[in-house]
């Protein structure tokens, strides 16, 4: 049964109502729809709500905001994903707290599942600058969906080499609504993006760019991604957020080292004597992401195989293996692993009993 569109979208609105306090409300009301129409005086019992929630919920529920909201996304060509429903990213949904709905300008598609992370500092120096474009192109070009903030510097960088590979994907996460894109120099670069990747936001179409915005879209670079690089960063970086993030999310984090006398290289090499990975270049990076890894040999047998598909038959090598056990293993989402494995059983590539799977005899090779 899908989400109720409508409903998640007039929590959203309210700015108040998260994934966990929408659980404490679907848990005492049955669904999102009924915490709308209940009277302040029931809501005010689940934890966490008082007086201000309460009243932005009942308004919310009055306003007909959402309906409107719904709309006018439709008429911008943006669509509205709920959690839990199709479309939505399944990266996200394992995160703790999903955003209760996506807005997204352009396409996901399963192959942005192999995402890389690729952030830094908007004060970047020309060095950073650079080494941004060539990790974005040189992940692309490898089949890697390059994410990223759109935000000046790094970001900026990071988007335009992505784009520069010939079938390069990339998506933008943004602190803003994604009719309201920041910084307003990137609009172009927003709609470039938005034809070979997507431009995605949790916040309402036309929100601003409010400082409180970006660390919350920080962590949706990092849930979208199996490892983030951070190129150049300060020690008060944004883009060090997002590397905290990615190791709470169990990331991969690497760092491209830099000059000592760069201020800008002092959030990266604080990383990398914390355990981050240094990477020099994108096979370094490819080759720490189990589910990426095959993107570096792929095999001419594999024409009709999709890079998810092969890291799922990496994975699954000799042994007979469950679905969670692969999910586990390559830090793809177990839906997606389970979708793969189905097809390449149509497909005879693995066999099946029950939960288990084995490759076939003559099945493609990593």
């Amino acid at each position: 049964m899908e989400p109720d569109l409508e409903s998640l979208v007039a929590l959203n609105l309210t700015g108040l109502v998260g994934a966990a306090l929408h659980r404490r409300l679907r848990d005492h009301f049955g669904s999102a729809r009924s915490a709308l129409r209940a009277p302040r005086s029931e809501l005010r019992r689940v934890p966490g709500i008082g007086e201000i929630t309460s009243a932005a919920i009942v308004e919310a529920g009055r306003s007909g905001e959402a309906a409107r909201e719904i709309e006018s996304a439709a008429a911008e060509g943006v669509s509205i994903f709920p959690h839990g429903g199709t479309g939505y990213p399944a990266a996200l949904g394992n995160l703790y707290d999903p955003p209760l709905v996506l807005y997204v300008r352009g396409a996901l598609e399963e192959r942005d599942l192999l995402g890389v992370g690729v952030v830094g500092s908007r004060q970047a120096t020309p060095y950073g600058l650079r080494q941004a474009g060539r990790f974005g192109g040189e992940l692309a070009s490898m089949g890697v969906t390059v994410v990223s903030g759109l935000a000046r510097g790094i970001d900026t960088e990071a988007h335009h080499g992505a784009l520069r590979a010939k079938e390069g994907r990339t998506l933008a996460v943004l602190g803003s609504g994604v009719c309201c894109v920041y910084p307003p120099e990137n609009r172009g670069l927003a709609r470039r993006v938005a034809e070979r990747g997507a431009v995605l936001s949790e916040f309402p179409l036309r929100a601003g760019p409010v400082p409180e915005n970006f660390p919350r879209r920080n962590r949706l670079i990092s849930g979208l991604s199996l490892g983030i690089l951070v190129v150049e960063a300060g020690e008060k970086s944004g883009a060090l957020i997002t590397a905290d993030w990615a190791m709470e999310q169990g990331r991969e984090v690497f760092a491209l080292p830099g000059s000592v006398e760069n201020p800008m290289s002092r959030g990266a090499h604080l990383l990398i004597r914390q355990g981050a990975k240094l990477a020099e270049t994108a096979a370094d990076v490819l080759e720490e992401l189990p589910a990426i890894a095959p993107l570096l040999r792929r095999a001419s047998s594999a024409a009709d195989v999709s890079p998810i598909e092969r890291s799922v038959l990496r994975e699954l090598g000799t042994r007979a293996r469950t679905a969670e056990s692969i999910a586990a293993a390559s830090r793809l989402p177990e839906c997606a692993v389970t979708a793969s494995l189905e097809r390449l059983a149509a497909r005879g590539l693995v066999t099946s009993e029950g939960e288990v799977y084995r490759a076939a005899s003559g099945g493609v090779s990593g």
